[in-house]
């Protein structure tokens, strides 16, 4: 009878927060899956703190520490004028031409989410995209559109690029230099797969010229000082974040710290830059990490281990790119970082033969299934909630579709050219 309590209360939760029938914050709906759960009993207090705090191969706390770091140096930076500064920096570079526009965003989106983390992308680009948008007069729907998806597939090159490829690396031993040296090739072939889709179906929104607004450039950013303290903290945590695995330093660490320092280094405004916070996405993903932790409080994750203990894999193409596949869709509907905590417990679990299928399927997987839902990663929230407070829309279906249609073909040319690799190497 919990086990039937427990997924009724865990659709509904998710349909509710997909829907919105109360026209209310999804943490709302979050928060209200979190209470029902207490009330039928299927969780008590005391598992609340646990989840939070130890969540097989992650600690939740450190990950929502990560992501609400950035969004400070994000939101900062945003409140500064300085991406209201690059856009229209960027119009200029440009020449006005949409096509040309288009290129410089996808490298700089793929570029950043390679070497750095698809969030920082996402929460630094996407108010840059709305404010070349405000100045230059178009739709911004085609760049955003596409800066989202690139950033969340160009992140699968590193182990630092997406916490759930950290997730899997730690869970699985994976080395930072093999993960480097493998993920290159496939990494750069997707990405290529990727420009020329998007440039065909975007075509007529690119293919265009912008009409600039004349601005003074000088009034743009209202605190110098302030500004640059927020960029090159960004900078140098960028930097050390492509460090962090060579010298066993943990993330949420050093963007906790950085943006400590930020803070007290600029001085700025704190009553209004905390104002200015996306509490509601922040909430939302901690309620997230309870509701899904009912997997394991009512057996039904153990009763996936005995019923799955027994499948072995031979390590062979079709097997890959069916995990692969199994994952994206899994994660993309409840969310990959604690999906893919489950999956990767389980797949350590069930000890199913092919440990570098398994690993891989779920780094690509995971990181593509931000693109199969707006509910599938946490930068995917913060941006869906980022351009609603701009005034933009995007329907989620209408997300999915051009989601889908980029990533079907990205995850094939990235596997063929992976399997290629692991064959060649005798790794499989």
């Amino acid at each position: 009878m919990t086990i039937i309590i427990f997924l009724t209360i865990f659709i509904l939760t998710y349909l509710a927060i997909f829907f919105q029938p109360f026209k209310l914050k999804e943490s709302w709906y979050g928060l209200s899956g979190v209470v029902l759960l207490l009330v039928f009993g299927v969780i008590k207090f005391p598992d609340i703190f646990y989840t939070l705090s130890n969540f097989g191969a992650i600690k939740p706390y450190a990950i929502l520490i990560f992501f609400s770091s950035f969004a400070v140096l994000s939101v900062g930076l945003d409140k500064l004028g300085f991406f209201e500064y690059l856009s229209i920096k960027a119009v200029h570079l440009a020449n006005h031409d949409g096509l040309k526009l288009y290129k410089y965003l996808f490298i700089l989106s793929a570029l950043t989410s390679y070497i750095a983390a698809n969030d920082i992308v996402i929460l630094t680009l996407t108010p840059f995209v709305l404010y070349f948008a405000k100045y230059s007069k178009i739709n911004p729907k085609a760049y955003f559109i596409t800066m989202f998806v690139v950033a969340n597939t160009a992140s699968i090159g590193q182990i630092t690029s997406n916490p759930t490829n950290f997730i899997v690396a730690g869970a699985y031993d994976i080395p930072f230099l093999q993960n480097l040296l493998l993920m290159l090739l496939p990494t750069i072939l997707g990405l290529l797969a990727m420009y020329f889709i998007f440039k065909k179906v975007f075509y007529s929104d690119f293919n265009i010229k912008f009409k600039e607004k004349k601005v003074e450039l000088d009034k743009i950013v209202t605190n110098k000082f302030q500004c640059r303290v927020f960029y090159y903290v960004l900078i140098l945590e960028m930097f050390f974040f492509v460090l962090a695995p060579l010298f066993k330093l943990d993330l949420w660490v050093i963007a906790l710290i950085g943006t400590a320092i930020a803070l007290i280094v600029s001085r700025i405004n704190l009553k209004d830059l905390f104002r200015r916070l996306p509490w509601n996405v922040i909430f939302l993903v901690t309620t997230l990490f309870i509701i899904i932790s009912g997997f394991i409080h009512t057996g039904i994750y153990d009763w996936f281990v005995s019923i799955l203990s027994g499948i072995n894999l031979s390590g062979g193409y079709f097997e890959f790119l069916g995990l692969t596949a199994i994952t994206s869709v899994l994660a993309g509907l409840f969310n990959n970082i604690p999906v893919t905590t489950l999956l990767t417990s389980l797949s350590i679990s069930i000890q199913s033969g092919s440990d570098l299928i398994a690993s891989y399927a779920l780094i690509i997987g995971s990181n593509v299934a931000a693109n199969v839902t707006v509910l599938g990663s946490l930068a995917g929230i913060m941006w869906y909630h980022l351009i609603r407070e701009k005034e933009y829309k995007v329907g989620l279906l209408e997300f999915s579709r051009y989601g889908l249609l980029v990533s079907i073909p990205f995850v094939a040319v990235v596997t063929i050219v992976l399997m290629i690799e692991f064959i060649v190497l005798g790794l499989v």
